[in-house]
Formats: C-alpha cells, structure tokens, sequence
C-alpha cells in the first residue's frame, strides 16, 4: 500500500485511557439517575484527591476547599443544634476557637456531639417542625362589626302573646294542664300551633318543616296522643281506668297497636320515648314502647307480646320483626310518623321504609274500635326540603299538606318574613351566633385546646359544651388528648403506687380497681380543667355498644356541672340535650344541612347559644358563603374569630402581662403532646388511625361542596401535626382495622368481669375458672348467631 504522507499525532496523555461508561436498559429516568450519581462519584473522587494533595498538619498548605457557592467563610462555624430524645436543644457550648491541630477551630465537647450524630445517622430521622412557620395566610379579610345592628330576637320560643294555649288548639282540658303542671310547657311554639291545630281536625298525610329546636317533637306527638285518648274515652267520675260500672275504655295496651314513630338513631328513639312517656303519665291505659338495633330481641318480643298502642322504632329492627315476629299485629295501625326523613334516607333506610309502608298497606283491616280512622295517616318530619326527603315524601305520603310555621308568629318572635321564593331551604335560629375560625392545618389541636382553656377559664360561664368531630377514631384520640396526665403527675403517681405496693401489696388490687378504666366514656378533662372549675368530658360515637351509648348520653344530659361531649355525627339529629351552650365544628359537617343539625342542639325553644366551626385556609373559605346563607338576615350576626387571638388568650391570659411568650407556651404543650404519643405505643397507633379516618372522611364531602373541600388542597404532613404525629404522611400506615363494635363489646365485658372479680375471694375464683372454657363457647355462638340475625346497623364513618 502506497504512502500518501500524511501523518497523524494523537496526544493521549500520561493517564490511563478508560472508555465512558454507558447506562443502558430501565427507562430515561433510571439511566439519568445512574449518569448523575456515576458523575457526583467522579467528581467527588477528584476533589478528594485534591484534598489530600498537601500535609494535613500543615496550617499554611495551599489545600483546594470544597466551596461550590464560593461564600466567603470568616472562621470556624459554630456546632449545630444536637437533637436530643427527639426534641431540638440548643447547644450549650459556645462557638470558640480549638486548641488542637485536628479539632479544626472546635472543642473537644462539640467533636463528641459532631460523632454522637455521625453515629445515629442510620436511625429514621424525625421530622420536628415549628407550628408557626410555613403556614398559609388567609384570604378573607376581617370584617368589622355594624354598631348598629341590632341582635335578633329568639325565632323558635313559645308564643307570648297568651292567645293561643294548648286548650284553645283542640287538646282536651286533661292534656292541657298535664303539659302545664308536669311538662311545664305553658305556650306552644309557632310549628305546635299549625300543627297540632291541623292534625287533630284532619285525618290526611302531612309533611311538617320547622327549624332545629322549635318543638317538632311535640308537634306529631300531642295529636297522635289526643286522638288515641279520645277513642278511649275514660270514666271522669271514676278519675281513672280502673274505674267500675260505665268507665269501661275502649281502648288499652290489649287492644293492638295504632301508631308506629321511625327515626334514624337509637338515641332518637331513646329520646322520643322518654318524651312520650312523660306525655302518657296523664293517660296511663294508653301504653307505648320501643324497637331498636342493639337490644336484646328476646326482650323486644316479651314487650310486644304484652301489647303496646305506640311503637318507636328504627327501620332496620321494625323490618326484622315485621319479618319474625308473629305476634306484631299491625292491621290496627293508623297513624305512621316518620322523624328527620333527610336522615332517614342519607343513611340508606329507603328500601326498609318502602318495605314498611308495603307491609302496613297489605295487612291493614277494619277496626273494631270505634272512632278509629279508616286510612292511615302518614306525617313526614324534617327542617330541610331536599331531594331525597321529597323522594321520601313520594314513597309514604298521598295527597299531604304542607305545615309550616304561620310567617305572623315567627315575625312575632322577630324573625323577619320575605319572599318564600327568598327564603333558603334551611334557616338558623335567629338568636343563635355563629362564628368561624381560620385556622391552619398545624395548629388545630392546639387552637381547639386554648377554646376550651378559655371556654372553662370561668366557672358559671358555659356548661355544656358538644364537640363534632368527622369519624369514630378521631373521638378516641381526642379523649385520650384531653384526658392524659401530665408527665410530672404520672411519675409521682407511679412512684407512690409502688411505695404502696412495696409496704402493702393487699392494696394493689384496690388502687388498680380505683383508677379510671380501660373502656370508660366519661373522664376528668386534665387539659383545660381547673382547680376553681373542674371539667368532665365525655365521649359517644356509633361504634360504641348500645347500652354504653345510652348511658353516656343519659350522664351527659343529667350533669349539672361544666362537661365536654366530643362524639361524631351520631348526636348531630333531634337530639334535645339540656343546657348546652357552646357548639364546636372541630371538623365541618359533610353537607351543609348536616352543619344546620349539629348547630341546632343550642340555641332551643327560645335560649341563647353560640357556635363555632373550623375552617382552613384557602379553599374552605368559600364555605363562608353557605353559612350566610342559612340566615334570612344575610349573615350580619356571622363574625369571625380570630386563631391567634384564641391561642393567646387560652395559652398566656387575659392580660397583657400574662398573655406575652404565648407561642412558646403553645409550642411546649405540642411538643408534650407529642412526646407523650411517641412514649405510648397505643397512643401512637391510636393517632395514626385518627389520621387516616379523618383523610378517608374528608373525601365524603358531597359533589356540590367538593370544590371547597378537595382533598387534594390537604397539605398531610401539616395535618399530621394536630395528630401529634411527627412520621412523614407516606410512612404513617397502621395494618388491620380498628376493633369493630363485636370487639369493643367483649372489651367492655372484659372490663367489667374484671372489676367483678376483684371484690370475690380467691377461693371463689378458683371455682369459676373451671367453667370458663364452657362459658367461652356459649358465649362466642351467642355473639356469632347476634351478628347473623341483626337488622341494619347505624352508619358511622371510619
């Protein structure tokens, strides 16, 4: 081959030639990672070797210094803040200059500390951020109060002007003066009036709308009572039933049942049959009862096999004995009462109402009893008109009236009358005061905490106070909140406990046995109790056994001193709870009529209330709006509250001087909060379920609130501060499901059989743990044949 002369000089160094690495396989972003770290390696290989390039101990060697933004460093820089038993301290050294050659300008104190965090660099980190940084501002400005304005007055009290009276309604002269001298009631309100006026002249279908608190309650039950008592028609010369001769009644518990009354709740129920019992003390033949999930069905069935002329049900356990029971005789129903007909069907009862009304059309027959009405009559309930009530009202009603309170007698009461086409379809009491609070997603729990400190600060200012909550797990971690001791207190506790235990250990068994237990629902609130005002606080949600929520409720509504509920939507509905002066929207109802229910247990038949809802920046305050909307003034008696002013108030004081270093007061107590999560592995997990209920609960806003509350706005790792949580949101994940109502049960039997077996001898135990295994099982094929046989159990989210 020929040479053309051309010469070719390749300078190839005096390094060792190495070929590029190639990244092949797995998508563009894999291999772009894998290319970025290979060049971080070689890169910081390079400057490695730089870096050693010149002598170590010598001061003065010209060593390359890794400073990629090139800032200008004047010295040596100070030890950053040690993390200690997860809390940040700030170091107790100052920053000095080192007296040794490797110390590199730092004492040998901060070296230790440098290592010590070397050292723990492979345990998860915890994440500790401050509550009042990073947080978002407000949108809605705040608006000044009119001067001017005057307060409204009550719009669902009594009638004053002394005109209309029970007696001049239709009620006989016996009913009357019963709900004067026993009841207390001296005047009806303005949907008593129409109401009662209209039933017990009429024998038609009836769709009766009136707001929270007006009376509703007394406006189906006084017509159905006088009717039943005037086909009765008792023996006045006699003065009773029992009477000889001509006092024979056509009517007594013998003679079948006439009116069947359904509501959504047990509790409901519960109430509505105290309310109807207090009625009949005054027509004591006339006989009535109740049927609802959670109640043992033997005792159901023994109930009505002695006869009952008026029945309270719910629809699941009324379809289950219409179903199973043979001695319910309803051919002799006349009168169908359907209460809170919106909840009814939010909570899924329209097949079991279909099926009800079905069965009581198939079996109808013609009575014996003389004045009885021929067709039943069906009356619907509820404070709002939405489609699903008018669906309801398609089902059950034929040819109804519409009742509503006469527009004269709510202007009476100073409810100012418009347009009906003006009015919304829910309204507010008008004596009632709303406000709301934006509050950031950090500081929720500690904001709801310095309202109740400020709520209780002064004994005789509020009694009662009901806190919503969105899920059944939220209720439980706010108790164990709210009901925890302090760490200090605990110790001392737990070390005099044991000296006991050590100079006496009889007494062990007894200072366990006096200590709150396990499964109770009614404690001492140690966070914003007071010496001069100690608070109780209770809890109610619909996973709780029945027995426990009725009694609950029941202590609630008898104390007489400062208490706390905190419970789910469960109390939300008709619930008339005395002396509740104070209503907290921790987390906004689902819908708006939901929000119109939970307000309405305040502010009742003419008193005076106040409420509060939760709300947080951004998008939820356009809710605002909605909420104006619910007064037929536009909203003027609507205020806010200002988060801040809340915080400095419960957390500092009344005063300047005591109120200033609020933020580090309301950070301790998170913190403390915090750390006694952290200490409690039930705890723990305990908030984590609330965590994640409440983020499942919060997606089950309706469609047309959505864009307020959308779930993608939530920022989580915020959220998780007001649980107490300092685990990133993508590692808080709790297996399993929390203990369902079966197993709550059995812990609350547990409980009990425990305190039970404390006060027997051990002679007498040990006979009884022969039995167990055999009792075990009974009792297991009870529980299993319960939970086949049970009718429709109560929503209940989470």
């Amino acid at each position: 081959m020929a040479d053309d002369g051309m010469l070719l000089n390749f300078s190839v160094g005096d390094g060792i030639i190495t070929a590029p690495q190639k990244f092949t396989g797995g998508t563009w972003k894999d291999r772009l990672s894998a290319k970025k770290i290979a060049q971080y390696k070689k890169n910081k290989t390079i400057d490695g070797d730089g870096a050693n390039g010149g002598d170590a101990g010598d001061a003065n060697s010209n060593r390359p210094q890794h400073n990629p933004n090139r800032v200008e460093i004047s010295g040596p820089r100070a030890a950053k803040r040690q993390r200690v038993d997860g809390d940040f301290k700030p170091s107790s050294t100052a920053r000095g200059v080192g007296t040794g050659g490797s110390g590199g300008g730092f004492s040998h104190e901060q070296q230790q500390q440098q290592q010590g965090r070397r050292d723990n660099k492979t345990q998860p980190r915890e994440i500790i951020s401050s509550l009042f940084s990073f947080n978002p501002v407000a949108k809605t400005a705040i608006e000044t109060p009119d001067e001017n304005f005057e307060p409204s007055k009550p719009s669902n009290a009594p009638l004053v002007d002394g005109i209309d009276t029970f007696t001049s309604l239709g009620l006989s002269p016996t009913l009357a003066a019963h709900l004067l001298t026993k009841l207390e009631l001296k005047s009806p309100t303005a949907i008593q009036k129409a109401s009662i006026s209209q039933l017990t002249k009429e024998e038609c279908d009836a769709f009766i709308q009136a707001q929270t608190g007006s009376g509703k309650t007394l406006a189906y039950l006084l017509p159905v009572v006088q009717r039943l008592m005037d086909l009765s028609h008792p023996d006045k010369t006699q003065g009773g039933v029992n009477g000889n001769g001509g006092g024979a009644l056509a009517v007594s518990r013998d003679s079948g049942l006439f009116a069947i009354i359904l509501a959504p709740t047990r509790e409901l129920c519960k109430q509505i049959s105290v309310v109807l019992e207090g009625l009949l003390r005054c027509a004591n033949w006339l006989v009535a009862g109740t049927v609802i999930g959670g109640e043992k069905k033997k005792s159901e069935k023994a109930r009505l096999r002695k006869g009952l002329n008026i029945l309270v049900a719910t629809p699941g356990r009324l379809v289950d004995h219409l179903s199973n029971t043979q001695v319910l005789d309803v051919s002799n129903v006349r009168w169908l009462v359907l209460d809170e007909g919106d909840r009814l069907m939010d909570l899924g009862f329209e097949e079991e109402i279909q099926g009800i009304v079905k069965r009581l059309d198939e079996r109808q027959k013609l009575s014996k009893v003389h004045g009885l009405p021929k067709k039943r009559v069906t009356i619907l309930c509820s404070a709002t008109l939405k489609m699903n009530v008018q669906r309801l009202g398609e089902i059950s009603l034929k040819d109804a009236i519409h009742i509503k309170a006469d527009p004269a007698d709510e202007d009476e009461n100073g409810s100012a009358a418009g347009d009906d086409a003006d009015k919304p379809e829910f309204s507010v009491p008008a004596q009632l005061k709303q406000s709301y609070a934006i509050v950031a997603a950090k500081l929720r729990l500690v904001t709801l905490t310095a309202l109740l400190k400020r709520t209780f600060a002064r004994k005789g200012s509020v009694m009662k106070v009901i806190v919503f909550v969105s899920c059944a797990d939220s209720v439980e971690f706010y108790f164990e909140v709210f009901t925890r001791q302090d760490a200090s207190e605990n110790k001392t506790n737990s070390s005099k406990s044991n000296a006991n235990d050590e100079s006496n250990p009889s007494t062990a068994t007894k200072a366990s046995s006096t200590t709150q237990p396990a499964h109770s629902t009614i404690a001492n609130a140690t966070a914003f109790s007071t010496t001069s005002n100690p608070v109780k606080i209770h809890k109610l949600h619909g996973s709780l056994p029945q027995h426990v929520r009725t009694s609950t409720l029941s202590a609630f509504a008898k104390e007489r001193e400062a208490a706390v509920l905190v419970c789910t939507d469960v109390a939300a509905r008709g619930l008339d709870l005395p002396n509740v002066d104070f209503v907290i929207e921790y987390d906004p109802a689902f819908s708006v009529e939901d929000h119109m229910h939970r307000i309405g247990r305040t502010a009742r038949l003419g008193r005076d209330g106040r409420a509060l809802i939760f709300l947080l920046p951004g998008n939820e305050e356009g809710y605002i709006d909605l909420l104006k909307r619910g007064y037929r003034d536009g909203g003027k008696t609507l205020s806010r509250t200002d988060a801040d002013e809340v915080l400095k108030r419960g957390f500092g004081g009344n005063t300047e001087a005591t109120s200033k270093g609020w933020e580090g007061k309301t950070t301790d107590w998170q913190l403390d909060v915090e750390r006694w999560a952290l200490e409690n592995p039930t705890i723990l997990e305990m908030a984590r379920r609330a965590y994640q209920s409440h983020i499942r609960a919060y997606a089950t806003h309706i469609s047309t609130e959505r864009d307020m509350f959308n779930i993608k706005d939530l920022h989580l790792g915020h959220l998780a501060k007001s649980f107490a949580l300092r685990d990133r949101p993508a590692k808080i994940n709790v297996p399993g499901l929390r203990p369902g109502k079966e197993e709550t049960k059995k812990g609350y039997k547990a409980g009990r059989n425990a305190a039970a077996g404390e006060k027997r001898s051990a002679s007498a135990l040990d006979g009884v743990r022969h039995n167990t295994d055999g009792g075990d099982a009974a009792r297991k094929m009870r529980a299993k044949m319960k939970q086949h046989m049970a009718g429709a159990s109560e929503f209940n989210i989470a």
